[in-house]
Formats: structure tokens, C-alpha cells, sequence
């Protein structure tokens, strides 16, 4: 993603809930990216461009995102003993739960979106599905992300103790040392070992 002259700095893994709603960013955009191309004909250089680093980044960095919050932000939240956390949990399932449930349409968008980068077209039936898939995975995201973002991010900032925050942020890091992302991207530069 490119980026935008006046964009806040990225967080890094001393920030770890602010790393994670910067993850929230770009599934977004990745996802409005998803929709426009769902609506053209035809694969263009900029849209198989497009296409193949939302593909890309639902791949690996979507399955990290998710594990993330469920191994390592929802467990110590949790785990915090705090009355909030223990009425959170059930919140903190509903979550995980629709992290399976995205998970099943990123792997249709996926079989969808290789089959048109490798013939360069679709049929109308599978660009519908591409089309309605992506829908779906909007509408799972919308109020996902305002969930935690609204509830449990402010929750687990308020409640975790900084070593937590810096141990989980070291846990995000560890799942991304064997394999930083696509070479060049920012997110790559951003976690190359050492960083």
C-alpha cells in the first residue's frame, strides 16, 4: 500500500494494539479494492495488479491478523481477572467465530481471483459470486472491526499492563519472522528481523 503524504506513522510491535487496527485499515482497503475490481469486465494491468496483492494479503496476512487476537490479545485479556474482560469473553468468541466465517469466503475469493489471474477473464456466474462473496465478507467486517475497535481494544488498553502489551507485541512479531510478506512491501520492510 502506498503511503499518503500527511498518513499518521504506522505502528510497530511495541504497539501492538495500534499495529492491529492498522491491520484493520488495510483490510479495508484491501476489501474496497476487491469490490471495484469485482465490478470491471476485464483484468487491466492495474487491476490484476490489484487483485494479486489482495489476494496476497488475505492469504498471509489475514490468517496472522486473526491469530493475533485470538492466541495472543483476547487470551490475556481474559486472562486479566478484571470483571470487564470476564463479560468481554463472550464477545471475544463472537469474534473468532466470525474470523472462521470470513476465513471459508477469503479461500472462495481466493479459488475465484486465481482462476482469473491465470485466464485474464470470468465467466458472469463466477464474477457474480466473486462479487456477492466479497459483499459478504464486507458485511462481516463492517461491524467486526467496530466491535473491537469500539470494545475491546480500548478494554485490553486499559487493562493490560504494559509487559503484557510488549509481550504480546513480541508474539506478533515471532509470527511474521519465517515469512515478513511480499518482498518490498511495507509491511516486509517493517519486519525484517532486528526491527
Amino acid at each position: 500500500m502506498p503511503v499518503n503524504i500527511g498518513d499518521k506513522p504506522q505502528a510497530d510491535f511495541s504497539q501492538p494494539i495500534e499495529l492491529m487496527m492498522d491491520c484493520h485499515r488495510r483490510i479495508e482497503r484491501f476489501l474496497l479494492a476487491l469490490e471495484k475490481i469485482g465490478r470491471t469486465g476485464a483484468l487491466d494491468v492495474q487491476h490484476r495488479a490489484a487483485l494479486r496483492t489482495a489476494l496476497d494479503y488475505f492469504k498471509l496476512a489475514g490468517p496472522r491478523h486473526n491469530e493475533d487476537e485470538e492466541a495472543s490479545l483476547f487470551p490475556a485479556l481474559a486472562a486479566s481477572g478484571d470483571i470487564a474482560a470476564t463479560e468481554a469473553v463472550t464477545r471475544m468468541r463472537q469474534l473468532a467465530e466470525e474470523h472462521a466465517e470470513a476465513e471459508k469466503l477469503h479461500h472462495r475469493i481466493d479459488e475465484l481471483g486465481e482462476a482469473w489471474l491465470k485466464s485474464g477473464k470470468m465467466i458472469d456466474e463466477d464474477q457474480e459470486e466473486f462479487r456477492r462473496t466479497v459483499e459478504s465478507l464486507i458485511r462481516i467486517y463492517t461491524p467486526h472491526i467496530a466491535m473491537e475497535e469500539q470494545d475491546i481494544f480500548p478494554l485490553a488498553a486499559r487493562l493490560l499492563r504494559r509487559e503484557t502489551l510488549i509481550g504480546i507485541g513480541e508474539q506478533m512479531r515471532s509470527r511474521r519472522a519465517a515469512n515478513p510478506g511480499r518482498e518490498g512491501s511495507q509491511c516486509s520492510r517493517r519486519r525484517r528481523p532486528g526491527l
